[in-house]
């Protein structure tokens, strides 16, 4: 008999505290389930965001636009944070490299009219919505000012910055410019300096 009074205890008390944790926290179900809302795939920013991010579906471009748009957001939430600028630096030059590698005359601007098929190939290559949104996190980047045109190699400077809109860094800017000009006109060559199609 105290068998059965002690377990009707019990049961009074597992009652007691569950309608009092109930008293003590309405309208909060035990298991709440997730709400799902359906997306319309006309709407506006729906499609702005989905377009800000396609690209050409390149696995090696992909992974390049990536470490790019990483370091730049890392350099520049921290431009002074010699890590951060390095990586930066590199994500940038491989990217600038990757370029190059189609057109090389680009980062020497001495391409030619029989460059353009490069340059075509180029631009298609390096032309998403994808690679747009690198070029705004260079120019980002860039605005800091803490990059110079030493921490790049030679051959990539004049692309990044003209990627990265940065004319303090770019050997092609006005005064050099004004100097190549100059010297292709002393050597009777056209002033971009293109000597033969290639």
């Amino acid at each position: 008999m105290g068998t059965f009074r002690l377990l009707g205890i019990a049961a009074a008390m597992f009652v007691a505290a569950y309608l009092g944790v109930q008293w003590l926290f309405p309208g909060r179900p035990a298991n709440p389930l997730p709400t799902f809302h359906q997306v319309d795939p006309n709407d506006p920013g729906v499609k702005l965001e989905a377009t800000s991010f396609a690209s050409d579906n390149n696995a090696a471009r992909d992974a390049l636009r990536h470490a790019v748009l990483d370091a730049a957001k890392r350099f520049g939430d921290d431009p002074r944070n010699a890590a951060t600028k390095a990586l930066y630096v590199e994500a940038a030059t491989q990217y600038a490299q990757a370029w190059l590698s189609i057109v090389p005359c680009i980062g020497t601007r001495t391409c030619c009219p029989a460059d353009s098929p490069k340059l075509d190939r180029a631009a298609k290559a390096f032309g998403s919505p994808l690679d747009r949104r690198v070029r705004e996190a260079m120019r980002k980047a860039h605005q800091a000012r803490t990059l110079t045109s030493a921490d790049f190699p030679k051959e990539t400077v004049g692309l990044i910055a003209e990627l990265a809109a940065d004319e303090t860094i770019n050997p092609y800017a006005y005064p050099t410019t004004l100097a190549m000009a100059e010297k292709a006109e002393k050597q009777n060559l056209p002033s971009g300096g293109c000597t033969a199609s290639r």
